[in-house]
């Protein structure tokens, strides 16, 4: 009866570590098919969910620039991963940066834009406003007197005064709002943003690559 029970518990343990974890059932490393079909899905999955946010930002909808429209693909994504009996541990992980990642990629994308497409200029301050964080938010227009619409805050300090000059980046197009210009830290947004896309594709990646088994289960109906 001891016996029995010793033998149970290593089926119990691979069990539940399958489901955490994914079965990868195979011996040795992967398959490079498997790998193949594990990088499509990782790509596509975040490439699809940027997508209504990136654009929402080029067009100037600002319905997809919420994100909500990615949000549902990245639920797609998630039951899509579901059904291949990918790890518990890992869909969840996934399920957060797919949300993340369809909030961020509208913010990446005004980085983008402004970054190689936008026109960097001089403009006047107009007045000072301190926000509910540290941040303090400029008012500003240009030389010529027409008023930039908004509020920035890069550039803008607790020293910036009216009547100083700050630099300000602009999309000559009008598709994305512009931003005031800062020495340091220019980048981090940008980096931020791309590294959450990054993460949820290596992510799902290894879901997918992790969820193989073989034999007539590898293939479950959702």
């Amino acid at each position: 009866m001891e016996s029995g029970r010793r033998r149970a518990r290593p089926r119990q343990s691979y069990s539940i570590s399958a489901a955490l974890w994914g079965p990868a059932d195979y011996n040795g490393r992967p398959p490079s098919w498997l790998v193949a079909e594990g990088i499509a899905v990782g790509v596509v999955g975040s490439a699809v969910i940027a997508g209504p946010g990136v654009a929402g930002t080029l067009l100037g909808s600002t319905v997809l620039q919420t994100g909500e429209a990615g949000m549902l693909v990245a639920l797609g994504l998630v039951v899509f991963l579901l059904c291949m009996r990918a790890g518990r541990a890992l869909v969840g992980p996934i399920a957060v940066l797919g949300v993340c990642w369809a909030v961020a990629a509208p913010k990446a994308t005004n980085e983008v834009v402004l970054r190689w497409g936008g026109e960097v200029s001089s403009v006047v301050v107009t007045s000072v406003a301190p926000g509910a964080t540290e941040r303090h938010y400029c008012a500003v227009r240009h030389l010529d007197g027409t008023p930039v619409p908004g509020r920035i805050w890069r550039g803008c300090t607790a020293t910036t005064l009216p009547g100083d000059r700050i630099g300000l980046v602009h999309d000559p197009h009008g598709r994305v709002p512009p931003r005031g210009i800062t020495t340091s830290g220019r980048d981090e947004a940008l980096v931020e943003s791309l590294g959450i896309g990054l993460a949820l594709a290596t992510l799902s990646t290894v879901a997918v690559v992790r969820s193989y088994h073989l034999g007539p289960k590898a293939h479950v109906p959702c």
